[in-house]
């Protein structure tokens, strides 16, 4: 993997969101992103490089497959992670985040779940979209300037 490059694609003290995909990276199964969505979990947001903002869908998303096999001991553990991992706040959906997502719907057609993750980043003034979804980073490139998308794939060596 290659940390460099990620790095110098998010400068440390920069507020970050992450989406559904690195936490699902980070906290489900291992996939070829795990280690660069570990890294920015563990040392960037725990070791308070960076902040980080989740949204409510992507919590809600990430508490689904540990309730498939039902509540117990994974259900907790992703719960506690949400609530008491350091400087990592889960932001609740408002009018003005629902405002963003019916935006980003309206003009760049956004699936509702990923409209609303992407307009918490945007009302919460994250500079970084940390991702592994393509999608975004083509969609969102007319706002570079207010927001960055870092797709982790992107930082994986060749």
């Amino acid at each position: 993997m290659s940390r460099a490059t990620l790095e110098r694609a998010v400068p440390r003290g920069e507020r970050i969101l992450l989406d559904t995909s690195t936490l699902i990276s980070y906290l489900g199964a291992p996939d070829a992103v795990t280690p660069l969505a570990t890294h920015v979990v563990n040392d960037w947001v725990r070791g308070a490089r960076n902040s980080a903002v989740v949204s409510m869908v992507t919590a809600m998303e990430v508490l689904v497959g540990p309730l498939t096999v039902g509540p117990g001991e994974e259900y907790l553990h992703v719960k506690d992670f949400l609530e008491r991992f350091p400087n990592l706040k889960a932001e609740p959906i408002d009018l003005a985040v629902a405002e963003e997502a019916a935006s980003l719907r309206a003009q760049h057609k956004f699936r509702t779940p990923d409209a609303l993750v992407i307009g918490t980043g945007l009302v919460t003034q994250v500079a970084h979209l940390v991702t592994n979804d393509d999608e975004w980073k083509k969609k969102l490139a007319w706002i570079g300037a207010r927001v960055k998308v870092c797709l982790l794939k992107d930082h994986l060596p060749l």
